[in-house]
């Protein structure tokens, strides 16, 4: 009898590697986009108890990863974006392309330290968290996956740092906003 092999839709760039000393700029939603984190209000973000945990474990991560630092985030209605560092000094470049080099996570083969792993027990932390301190077992979180980008130089951190920080006053106009006004944004 054939074994059956699942294969996931990968976001990754083929053969990267997510444990190289650099700079990740992730975007984690919640499951099916719901503003369950938080709200905005005349630009500023208030969030909710399960914020209050995303905000947290968000921050505890470095305690998990000591190769991890963790930069500019901010904890949107239905989303978070982040930026993670990885290894001591990193100098915000391209991880090595050298493929001898490579420390290639696979699927059910997580490696210690690498971005897939990282946001895989963050957003597992804040699942145990939640069903622990506001009881919430039925509902799912998160969507299944992420999205991220490596920033390859002190440009790509700058711009995404800005857009972290400019989140919250856009969220009126955003797309992802089911209560976003239908009126044109300020020019």
């Amino acid at each position: 009898m054939e074994e059956k092999v699942f294969h996931r839709r990968s976001i990754r760039i083929p053969g990267g590697d997510y444990s190289r000393p650099g700079a990740y700029f992730v975007t984690i939603c919640a499951a099916y986009k719901r503003n369950i984190f938080a709200a905005v209000e005349a630009g500023e973000v208030v969030l909710s108890p399960l914020g209050e945990i995303v905000r947290a474990c968000w921050v505890q991560i470095p305690e998990h990863f000591p190769s991890a630092t963790i930069k500019n985030y901010a904890i949107m209605p239905n989303h978070l974006h982040g930026i993670i560092g990885l290894g001591v000094g990193a100098r915000y470049i391209v991880p090595s392309s050298d493929p001898g080099a490579q420390t290639r996570e696979q699927f059910q083969k997580p490696t210690r330290g690498t971005i897939p792993t990282i946001v895989r027990a963050f957003k597992a932390a804040v699942t145990r968290v939640t069903r622990e301190k506001l009881g919430i077992r039925d509902q799912m979180i998160w969507q299944s996956n992420y999205f991220e980008r490596v920033l390859r130089d002190g440009r790509e951190v700058s711009l995404a740092i800005r857009y972290i920080a400019e989140n919250p006053g856009r969220w009126t106009w955003d797309e992802e906003n089911a209560e976003r006004e239908n009126e044109r944004r300020p020019g």
